[in-house]
């Protein structure tokens, strides 16, 4: 990466450094952009105003933020060099991190970064404006994300219950087999957090005789509980893939499995609950 700012052409900053770091925020994801790298000497003295930064995807296909400012939005060039850093920190929505996860896949998280400002010099004024392709290494990336709470999401705006450290261990570990591209290690996690559902409630055996129901001829008869608890039992089933045979997975099918795991962790008639009704699945066991 080598993006500059420049006054009537004669180089002032070129920055050569990223860093990203993400953190959280109401309604959305922060990330700080920061740029590093060095301030050449220039006679007589510039000022730089009005820098910001915008961002695409690769090629700049598509405009991702139009206009980020910078946290500084004054610098004083001078005879002495110096080393620069610039900031730049951006709200993205649930729909934006999602949209760039997708445009993202398993790999590195490739943008174009357009840096613009104004300088001034000797009573002229003068645009300056450079851009070029960056490339964020996936784990750098990953980790800003986990640090702007995304993974609390796990890519899909479910309220999840309150989970032990094991549960959540394993809702983390699928999230991160999808992020890196282990489609099929995501769905056999996802196998894990239904028995542990399963262990919770004491409802295994209610689940498969749900299922066997369902392919009888007592299916027209069935509550909606017994067909909630036969979902589960199929989705199981599709994890049991993720463990044996050589099948494989896409993404966007582990991300399905996933999604259909969660919402059933939320859900309380098969999901987590102290309700009456989990009561009730391990007095019938």
């Amino acid at each position: 990466m080598r993006i500059s700012i420049r006054h009537n052409s004669n180089y002032l900053i070129e920055l050569d450094q990223l860093q990203v770091n993400g953190r959280k925020a109401l309604g959305g994801y922060a990330f700080t952009f920061i740029l590093k790298g060095k301030r050449a000497p220039i006679e007589p003295s510039v000022t730089i105003l009005n820098l910001s930064l915008s961002l695409s995807t690769a090629n700049q296909e598509r405009l991702i933020a139009s206009s980020i400012p910078s946290s500084t939005q004054l610098i004083q060039c001078a005879q002495h060099p110096n080393s620069e850093q610039l900031s730049f920190e951006v709200l993205f929505t649930k729909e934006q991190i999602n949209s760039l996860e997708e445009y993202r896949q398993e790999k590195d998280l490739q943008l174009s970064f357009g840096l613009r400002a104004i300088t001034s010099s000797s009573g002229q004024v003068w645009p300056s404006f450079d851009i070029n392709e960056v490339t964020i290494q996936r784990e750098s990336w990953l980790s800003a994300l986990r640090d702007a709470g995304f993974r609390q999401t796990i890519l899909f705006e479910v309220p999840l219950p309150e989970m032990d450290k094991e549960l959540d261990l394993l809702v983390s570990k699928a999230q991160e087999f999808i992020e890196t591209g282990h489609y099929k290690d995501a769905v056999m996690q996802c196998r894990h957090i239904i028995e542990a559902i399963e262990s919770v409630r004491g409802d295994r055996k209610l689940s498969g005789a749900a299922n066997e129901k369902a392919h009888g001829n007592g299916r027209k008869d069935m509550t909606s509980i017994e067909r909630m608890l036969s979902l589960r039992e199929q989705i199981k089933n599709v994890c049991q893939l993720g463990a044996h045979g050589s099948e494989s997975f896409t993404r966007s099918q582990a991300k399905a499995v996933l999604g259909m795991t969660l919402a059933l962790l939320a859900e309380p008639t098969v999901g987590f609950s102290c309700s009456e009704i989990g009561q009730e699945a391990k007095e019938s066991e």
